[in-house]
């Protein structure tokens, strides 16, 4: 979606050179809240889609540098062989939609839906014809919502642009279920996003899955994807249809997850043994300055011009220890370069973004738990008052809530502890943690650390939480780990929510193989591009926040 967004801020520098950078990214942000996906969107662009944000010739301007950009996409879609029988006697129509079919009551239902869909489209449309592409398409595209079916509420939320109520949203996706299985009894995953991407474009607002600062959640579609297939697959569990899902076996692409810059080029002015001398002059400042040197015009200047080299060493296979990647690059392990590196390699500002996620949403979902604790775990925690950071009650409540201990992501050592100290009292294990000074239950940052393969690889003196859990959060990237299964739904909460990292495929969370809750026997774990605990808490306290602000 980062590229996508930048593609669109190019057409409108390039259309409109005297915009601020403010409303480019305002109309940017109102595109994909419509729904837009990929470049060749941009032609249903209309003008009414940005009324709000340019007056009327600016508006011209702009969608007629849309359709231009997208003029060769959409002719090369609309050839149609000429040997085809679908193409004699047609005009191609890029702009005309596609008729909706019935219900197909035969096992050939999607023959029967082509068929009619063909019929339906020759008698009602003799001038102006579909194009090939838009005949040939399955139910799940055609498939029409019967909003006159759902509840009153449902339709009222819709017209006046608001969020339904959890129970009324419930009841929806009843009468949707419902109409879905009389084309299919069991719709698969893909289906299923099929008609609920094309809800989540017609009603943004009311159905989709969005982040305060107006940004979609993973496409928006997710809480309602999940609750549509936990139903299909209630009303089938009964039955003898069997989920339609396949495993590769394959890895999934966790290194570069959520990354835009994973492995860069080296700067134009740059060279393999100029980079190298960079790197060398860093060494050589830190030994001379210590972690001291991190605040130099020079190291910035020279981190940012290594930054390609640094991608270089990490991506290494096998993955280098991480001992000799602190030797090769000392400064990457304070907490400057760890917050400039991740920001390189993600454009996103990692300490920024969490400080303000924990300042507009942290007292509204320590507000949600108190309305509704979801276990004895959350409700210890909200007892003992409030005497700690807010980041960190946060995380503590997150952590109970999904059952997670906090040493999964958090320990405690003496408050007067040395790195050497933690690495020689503290059982480490491989994955990340974060250190903290204080007894059991109350906290007091003067400082942390952060260990990793049984080491402490970075200290901060900053006294407050949130700057550390930026810093170890950030390490998941840098060194392209995968969140461990002991924190798993919390990393993930932090990623989509207060980071805003939110790509639409693949995980950090790892895939290895559970115990089945229902046969007690080691099975393969369900993969998913969201956690299903996480995408509910996710939606559930957006319905909250939708009234608590």
């Amino acid at each position: 979606m980062a590229n996508l967004s930048e593609e669109i801020k190019e057409i409108i520098c390039k259309t409109l050179p005297n915009l601020s950078e403010e409303t480019q990214w305002q109309i940017i942000s109102k595109l994909q809240s419509s729904g837009l996906e990929s470049k060749e969107d941009l032609k249903y662009v209309q003008q009414e889609d940005i009324a709000d944000l340019l007056p009327v010739i600016q508006r011209r301007k702009l969608l007629d540098a849309f359709k231009l950009e997208t003029e060769t996409v959409t002719l090369d879609l609309q050839v149609i062989p000429t040997s085809s029988p679908l193409s004699s006697d047609r005009s191609v129509s890029g702009s005309s939609s596609p008729t909706l079919c019935t219900p197909p009551n035969s096992s050939s239902s999607q023959l029967s839906a082509i068929s009619s869909c063909s019929s339906q489209a020759r008698n009602s449309e003799p001038s102006n014809r579909p194009s090939t592409s838009q005949i040939l398409k399955t139910w799940p595209e055609t498939f029409q919502v019967p909003w006159e079916q759902m509840p009153q509420e449902i339709r009222s939320a819709i017209a006046d642009g608001k969020r339904p109520k959890p129970v009324e949203r419930r009841q929806m996706v009843r009468v949707l279920a419902d109409e879905m299985r009389r084309y299919e009894a069991n719709p698969t995953r893909a289906q299923c996003l099929t008609v609920v991407r094309n809800i989540i474009r017609q009603y943004p607002k009311s159905f989709a899955d969005i982040a305060p600062d107006g940004s979609l959640l993973c496409g928006g579609y997710t809480s309602l994807l999940i609750q549509l297939k936990n139903r299909i697959e209630n009303l089938n569990r009964d039955g003898s249809f069997s989920c339609h899902r396949s495993s590769t076996g394959k890895r999934g692409p966790t290194d570069t997850y959520g990354c835009t810059r994973f492995q860069p080029e080296l700067p134009p002015e740059e060279t393999d043994d100029t980079v190298e001398q960079h790197r060398q002059r860093l060494e050589e400042i830190y030994r001379q300055e210590g972690a001291g040197g991190a605040e130099r015009a020079e190291v910035k200047n020279l981190m940012e011009l290594t930054f390609s080299l640094q991608r270089r060493h990490i991506n290494t296979l096998p993955p280098p220890d991480i001992e000799d990647v602190k030797s090769k690059w000392p400064f990457l392990f304070t907490p400057r370069y760890i917050y400039a590196h991740f920001e390189l390699l993600t454009d996103i500002n990692v300490l920024r973004s969490l400080e303000l996620s924990m300042e507009e949403c942290g007292r509204a979902i320590t507000e949600y738990f108190r309305g509704k604790p979801t276990n004895k775990d959350v409700k210890d925690i909200l007892s003992k008052g409030e005497d700690n950071e807010m980041a960190l009650r946060v995380v503590q409540l997150l952590m109970a809530h999904f059952g997670e201990d906090l040493t999964g992501l958090i320990l405690l050592t003496d408050m007067s502890a040395t790195a050497a100290d933690v690495e020689t009292t503290l059982s480490l294990p491989a994955s990340p943690r974060l250190i903290l000074p204080g007894a059991t239950g109350q906290v007091t940052i003067k400082g942390w650390m952060i260990t990793f393969e049984g080491r402490v690889i970075s200290e901060g003196i900053t006294p407050t939480f949130a700057t550390g859990l930026a810093a170890m959060f950030a390490i998941y990237y840098i060194f392209n780990l995968q969140y461990q299964d002991e924190a798993a739904c919390t990393l993930e909460f932090i990623q989509r929510r207060f980071i805003g990292i939110n790509p639409e495929r693949g995980t950090k969370a790892k895939r290895g193989k559970v115990v089945s809750k229902k046969k007690g026997v080691i099975v393969q774990k369900k993969s998913s591009a969201v956690n299903t605990h996480v995408a509910m808490l996710l939606k559930n306290l957006l319905d909250f926040e939708w009234n608590f602000i």
